[in-house]
């Protein structure tokens, strides 16, 4: 994510966009861009792309995938902070998901889940390390903004991505009453700047404006 305006019009029988003067089929201008921001699941890693192995955690306690997505994702605002934990959340929305649920079934999504996702943080697509680096190639500083439970991002310091980036900030470890004070103050970190260019500032309002969702 390089900007968070809103893309202008085509003017009427050209193919350039009246905002900015370049045709839709034209790569983005780069040249001003200091710092690029990224989010981290669905971005640079996903559980589908990976495919760790073993169950998914909705098969292991004997749910539909859908259901227990809408399960997991809904009011998860005290695990995404922190305040809630893997090990008090996720027995309660099984419980909610699947009454008939076991302790068995229970103990081994506890066990999975961390496993799962440090498979995804330890197996990056070589395609993503190498577009990486070749931003870092072209001098631009990298960050990361990501909003997740602290289970799955236990395994981060082993993970390959680690290295590439300049600065990574993670909404679960955040030691602020407001989180988004450290998320504003990214673009700046990223950059080595004392004061965010227009478009890292840009990216970071972009980045931070999603609503945090878990993973299932």
């Amino acid at each position: 994510m390089v900007n968070s305006e809103p893309a202008g019009e085509a003017t009427p029988g050209t193919d350039r966009d009246e905002r900015t003067g370049v045709s839709p089929e034209s790569p983005p201008d780069l040249t001003r861009v200091r710092a690029v921001l990224f989010d981290l699941f669905h971005t640079l890693v996903s559980l589908e792309v990976s495919q760790p192995p073993g169950l998914s955690i909705s098969a292991i306690l004997g749910v539909d995938r859908d259901k227990w997505w809408r399960v997991w994702t809904g009011d998860s605002d005290d695990y995404l902070l922190g305040r809630t934990g893997l090990e008090r959340m996720l027995p309660a929305r099984a419980r909610v998901a699947n009454p008939a649920v076991t302790d068995e079934q229970i103990r081994q999504a506890l066990t999975a889940r961390p496993a799962r996702f440090r498979h995804v943080l330890t197996h990056v697509e070589p395609e993503t390390l190498a577009g990486l680096a070749r931003l870092r190639a072209m001098d631009r500083r990298l960050g990361l903004v990501s909003n997740c439970g602290q289970d799955e991002i236990a395994a981060w310091p082993d993970s390959p991505l680690a290295p590439c980036l300049d600065a990574a900030v993670f909404h679960v470890r955040s030691d602020s009453p407001s989180p988004t004070r450290r998320f504003t103050t990214l673009p700046r970190r990223a950059s080595g700047s004392s004061r965010p260019s227009a478009s890292s500032s840009a990216t970071g309002a972009a980045t931070n404006s999603a609503e945090p969702v878990p993973r299932p």
